[in-house]
């Protein structure tokens, strides 16, 4: 990519630059060839089953933001 058009896009506003981003990143990708590791598959069971049992608990989505901000 020519080094002006870069610069072009990165002076759009930031919704066009990441309506962008999402555009070409779905164009490059496909779920079917892009299969979940079992790693994650056991991490996943696990968290929903601790989730059913009551071992871990859901937040809010302020509560998740107040949470990241503070970090």
């Amino acid at each position: 990519m020519p080094p002006a058009v870069l610069s072009d896009l990165l002076r759009l506003p930031k919704r066009k630059r990441l309506e962008i981003a999402e555009r070409l990143w779905l164009s490059a990708t496909n779920e079917a060839s892009m299969p979940v590791p079992d790693s994650h598959k056991r991490v996943l069971k696990k968290r929903l089953a601790d989730y059913k049992s009551g071992t871990s608990k859901p937040v809010s989505h302020a509560e998740l933001m107040r949470r990241v901000r503070s970090a």
